[in-house]
Parts: structure tokens; sequence; C-alpha cells
């Protein structure tokens, strides 16, 4: 192994490193929300909106940010499928909404009637949005949402992501990941991995 790999070797275990210690040590500043909403993080990511919202809509895509949390496969119906690593198969149908994307729960019977969506635009300080709460309005139906903004001083997009305690197991931090890893996907073209490199600690033998 050169020197250039084994610095990226290196780089992408600590970038891992950082985002399990910050998952498991900070849970109330990584998007956890109080009761049964889903957990909620935003973060900048120096890309425009059109590519951010391209790459969540690529379920192969999905299913690397989600890593060990779950995984997501697209079906001939144009349905997906996200199966959480601790839980049962979830059915849902990605639905464009206003400057986002959700995924919402699809029944085998054929997808639920379309409701009105009466969400505020507006968003909070904290990248939520004011107005309706999360939990009302049809939002029990909703796997995982996006929603993007442009960022503060020309600097890319705000990137907001939820996450249902379904498909999340309850782990707050797990909106957080998604995001740290989809800005490393964009920016790098690689996605942080707590997985071990087994052959590379062989080549450095």
């Amino acid at each position: 192994m050169d020197v250039t790999q084994k610095a990226r070797e290196k780089a992408r275990g600590a970038v891992a490193s950082a985002v399990g210690a910050a998952a498991r040590v900070l849970p109330g500043h990584l998007g956890q929300q109080g009761g049964e909403g889903p957990a909620r993080q935003t973060l900048t990511i120096a890309r425009p909106a059109a590519e951010v919202l391209a790459a969540w809509r690529d379920p192969e895509v999905v299913s690397r940010l989600l890593g060990d949390v779950a995984t997501a496969r697209a079906g001939a119906d144009g349905r997906w499928t996200l199966t959480p690593a601790a839980g049962e198969a979830l059915r849902a149908r990605p639905v464009e909404v206003d400057g986002g994307l959700e995924l919402r729960r699809a029944e085998d019977g054929g997808p639920r009637a379309p409701q009105e969506d009466v969400r505020d635009s507006e968003d909070d300080t904290e990248g939520g949005r004011t107005g309706e709460q999360p939990g009302q309005g049809g939002d029990e139906d909703v796997l995982l949402r996006v929603s993007t903004r442009p960022a503060p001083g020309e600097l890319g997009t705000e990137v907001t992501c939820e996450v249902a305690r379904e498909l999340s197991a309850g782990v707050g931090g797990v909106p957080f990941t998604l995001l740290y890893r989809l800005r490393a996907l964009l920016l790098t073209g690689e996605v942080p991995t707590i997985e071990p490199q087994p052959a590379a600690r062989e080549e450095e033998r």
C-alpha cells in the first residue's frame, strides 16, 4: 500500500470514528426528538439542492447512506422496500414535495389516497418546520423526509433529514449520520464507513 492510500485509509477511519462517537455521545445534538416523533437534523452541504435531491432519489445511494441501519431497494412498481436491521421490511413510495422528497408508507394493496400537504414551509432556527409539528397531518405515514433550502451566504444547501422511529429504531443520531455520509459522498465521492478494513491491514503488515 502506497503512502497516499495509507493516508486515505487513515482519514476514512478518523471520519468514521468521529461519526460513531458523536452519535453515541451527543444524541441530544444529533436530531433526537422527544416523545414518539421522528429524529431530525440539519446540515449544510456545499452542493446545489438539485444534486442533493438527486442522491436521495437513488435507492442504491440511500442504502449506502443507511449503512448498517437499514437497506433500501426499488421494485419494478417504483415502490421502495426499506428493511431495518432490527424489524420488518417497510414498503414506501417516493413522493416529490416542494424542495424535498418523502418516502411515505405504502401498503401492499396499493398506495394510500393522497393527502393535502398543509405544512408550513418556514423553518425555525433549529432546522425544523414551524407550524404543523411531526406526527400530525399524515406525518405518521412518512418514513423518511428530506427538505432543502439555500444556505446563508451562498454556501450551498441546508439539508434537513427526518427519520421515523420505526426506521431508525429510536436512535436519534441516524439523521446526522445520513447527512454526514451524504456530504462526504458528494464532496469526496466516498462514504465514511466504520467497517474494518482487513485487506488494508494485511497489506500494511
